[in-house]
């Protein structure tokens, strides 16, 4: 029998309101900027209603908000015995146990199976025993290697024409492993989640991306041979010739204005993207000399408070 989803809104509701969640130690967190927002868990509930989904999967537990909607939408299906799957391996150390404790309180414990185990050495054994899900959901560690290796295990535990959605689909890590899905893998985007709000902390090509994605995985698995690949870096490098020249200018600024020590981390950190580039290395190397000298290399002529009206490079 499937919970109350009233009960389960109610305790979101709560939840919201007060910011805050209980540990299984009986503090209090805040929800700080991880958890999932109201209008995110509203995504997830409308794909999930859409899908007519009665087994899903959900990788990253945290907080325990994005399970709490997942199971308002399998509470609210005409079919009995949905059952929902958490796997997140830090929930007791890094989270407290907030999760659990909240999917109690919402008196829906009845429909979890929580595995508190690394997902690259449970999710084969799930593919062992033939699990079959109709939607998942990735939102557990960002790295890339991780986030592809998710991909690649859920991809064998979801049904043909299953549904899988994958959180901060802007994040580069997480961008590449979409990209791979679509190119390699035949998946179809089916949903997008925009939110203009949050733009501003983003670079200008993360923009165009989705903070969250939903796709669609073939009716028919595409036939690759050994040798199959299909690139999938598009719009990367992009981004970090960007970082570089924002860089690049935020240490020349410093330098005109004689912070050394500001100039010389920009440029350092510019140098890590990109080591090649002379003109940063000497840039680099005039933050250790005094600031009038350093100045006076650095070919700007100056107005105002220290801003710079012209710029040999």
């Amino acid at each position: 029998m499937n919970a109350d989803p009233g009960k389960i809104r109610a305790r979101i509701e709560e939840i919201y309101r007060s910011g805050k969640v209980l540990g299984e130690d009986g503090a209090e967190y805040s929800l700080g900027e991880v958890s999932v927002t109201p209008e995110r868990g509203r995504f997830l509930v409308d794909l999930c209603r859409a899908e007519n989904a009665r087994a899903t999967l959900e990788i990253g537990m945290a907080w325990g908000l994005s399970t709490l909607f997942l199971l308002e939408a399998l509470a609210t299906s005409e079919e009995p015995g949905c059952r929902h799957t958490a796997i997140d391996p830090f929930q007791s150390s890094r989270w407290h146990g907030a999760g659990i404790r909240s999917v109690r309180e919402a008196c829906a414990w009845d429909m979890i199976e929580f595995h508190e185990q690394p997902s690259e050495i449970l999710l084969p054994r799930m593919i062992e025993q033939k699990r079959v899900f109709d939607l998942a959901f990735v939102d557990g560690n960002h790295r890339f290697d991780a986030v592809f290796v998710d991909l690649i295990f859920v991809n064998r535990l979801l049904k043909p024409g299953g549904v899988v959605i994958l959180d901060d689909a802007w994040f580069d890590p997480v961008y590449l492993a979409c990209r791979f899905a679509e190119t390699n893998l035949g998946y179809a985007p089916v949903a997008d989640f925009l939110d203009s709000d949050r733009d501003a902390e983003r670079l200008p090509r993360m923009k165009s991306r989705p903070l969250m994605r939903a796709y669609r995985k073939p009716e028919v698995e595409a036939q690759r041979d050994i040798f199959h690949f299909v690139p999938f870096f598009d719009g990367v490098e992009d981004i970090r010739i960007h970082e570089e020249r924002r860089l690049r200018d935020e240490g020349i600024q410093a330098l005109a204005r004689g912070a050394s020590m500001s100039a010389r981390q920009s440029f350092a950190e510019a140098l890590r993207l990109n080591p090649r580039r002379f003109n940063t290395w000497m840039r680099f190397l005039r933050t250790f000399l005094p600031a009038r000298l350093a100045r006076s290399m650095s070919g700007r002529r100056f107005r105002g408070e220290g801003r710079a009206a012209r710029d040999i490079r």
